[in-house]
């Protein structure tokens, strides 16, 4: 089993059931008339294994590696997903073509060759593109004749493309500053070679047509052949490549490849001081002396590097400010502008006095009106006011005298209330302390009644023992006479 087929087989719903698995294999054209909804399920799965096997890296490819946006069509790509029982499928030009006619997938000519973006809804594929591989025959989908063989092409996956554009995007707007939105194409593919799959990197075919979507359709960037810039944030197109920008992405590139020089030097000097070392333990003079001087070259070698990567980054740094003061320099004169329109719409201080000035007017002009009308108006009988007025003031006099009679007899009626509460709570009192009083009484008698029992009971107890003491004092009589 190859890669792709074990992998569909693996991570794809559709084709881990036996039963679907063979309708996908199957000859399904002729259910487009029959069973639109199967075909069109069937041809949505093909196309959705076919998008993440490209992602994952497993679509065979020309060469070693493999392409993440892109699908090469063909006698290469039936092989890779023949299966052993159902051989190999036969409804793949169906699918690409169907993928072709709805934009998911773009030949690759007509992608890297489009002037135009491809999301305008003018943008349609050449007729290579869709006559080329499988319908240059008769041209019509689904109808006999239709060809079983899969032509050679290569076709872009717009929603790999969008998916890498779409994470590059938002990885790259963390770095905020302008020279760090310059880039080498070396160090571009290198930041953003996972950028869609951590375990397949993109590959160099991957790398243009990203470049040519960012650019062209998405309009993020600007590039040439060495460099590539994003935009800021705040322009809405990015500015052509100047010779500052490849100067910034060379240098770049140059303090990138002097600090990959520094780390295996350190190394060789760690190593030479070691196998010094050993032969001096060794006694292995003549060695020890070469191990030395190897050891000395790495040192002067690697303070060489680390002295004009120093220097390098210095300048790198002042590049990053002079940029970021650009920026700053360039918002300033927007907004002076800005500022400069509006005040002018507004016609500067004279105009503000003017429309100030005439607005007094207008407003004085207005209460002139308002003191005219009022006075036009005819005269009020003020008797007639004070009666009423007067009439009012009994008319609330009354309620307030009516209002402060119900609040008191309410409160007497309280008051009454409360002193019939009061009374009752003392009758209560008094009731319970009489209640105490017969109590303590009650219990006093009976104390004096348990006393007198016991009193009883003591002389009782006093008289037998007397009447005992007595018998025997005559039996002692009667005994001692006997």
């Amino acid at each position: 089993m190859s890669e792709l087929l074990d992998f569909l087989i693996t991570h794809e719903e559709a084709f881990k059931s036996r039963n679907r698995l063979a309708s996908l294999y199957s000859d399904f054209r002729s259910q487009l008339n029959t069973n639109p909804d199967g075909y069109h399920a069937n041809v949505a799965a093909w196309k959705k294994a076919l998008a993440d096997a490209a992602r994952a890296g497993v679509i065979p490819a020309t060469g070693n590696g493999h392409d993440l946006l892109n699908i090469r069509t063909g006698d290469e790509l039936a092989s890779a997903l023949q299966h052993q029982q159902y051989g190999r499928p036969t409804c793949l030009p169906a699918v690409i073509h169907d993928a072709v006619s709805k934009k998911e997938m773009i030949p690759l000519k007509d992608f890297l060759a489009s002037p135009t973006s491809i999301y305008k809804s003018s943008w349609v594929p050449s007729p290579w593109g869709v006559l080329q591989w499988g319908l240059r025959q008769i041209g019509v989908l689904g109808q006999p004749g239709f060809g079983d063989k899969l032509d050679v092409g290569n076709f872009v996956v717009l929603s790999n493309v969008e998916a890498a554009a779409n994470e590059l995007l938002k990885q790259m707007s963390s770095h905020t500053s302008a020279v760090d939105r310059i880039l080498s194409r070396s160090e571009f593919l290198k930041r953003y070679a996972d950028v869609l799959n951590p375990a397949a990197p993109l590959s160099s075919n991957d790398l243009n047509i990203l470049l040519l979507h960012l650019a062209r359709d998405k309009q993020e960037i600007s590039y040439n052949a060495q460099t590539i810039k994003f935009k800021p944030e705040n322009e809405p197109l990015p500015l052509p490549i100047s010779q500052e920008d490849t100067a910034i992405a060379q240098l770049r590139d140059t303090i990138a490849k002097i600090n990959a020089q520094i780390s295996p030097l350190t190394e060789k000097v760690a190593s030479a001081d070691k196998a010094a070392r050993e032969a001096v333990k060794g006694k292995q003079m003549i060695r020890a002396k070469a191990a030395l001087r190897s050891k000395k070259l790495a040192e002067s070698a690697l303070a060489q590097r680390t002295d004009v990567a120093l220097q390098l980054e210095g300048v790198y740094a002042k590049l990053q400010e002079a940029a970021d003061q650009i920026e700053i320099v360039e918002a300033m004169k927007a907004s002076a502008v800005a500022l400069k329109g509006l005040n002018k719409r507004i016609g500067g201080v004279e105009g503000v006095s003017g429309v100030v000035d005439v607005l007094r007017e207008e407003m004085a002009t207005a209460d002139d009106i308002t003191n005219i009308i009022n006075e036009a108006g005819e005269p009020v009988d003020e008797m007639e006011i004070d009666d009423e007025f007067e009439a009012l003031e009994r008319v609330e006099k009354e309620k307030r005298e009516a209002e402060e009679a119900a609040k008191t007899a309410a409160r007497l009626a309280e008051l009454e209330l409360l002193e019939k509460e009061r009374r009752e709570k003392e009758r209560e009192k008094e009731i319970q302390k009489e209640n105490e009083k017969e109590n303590a009484k009650e219990s006093k008698r009976i104390e004096e009644a348990k006393e007198e029992a016991q009193m009883s009971q003591s002389l009782a107890r006093m008289s037998f023992v007397e009447e005992a003491e007595k018998d025997d004092a005559e039996k002692g009589k009667i005994a001692t006479t006997a």
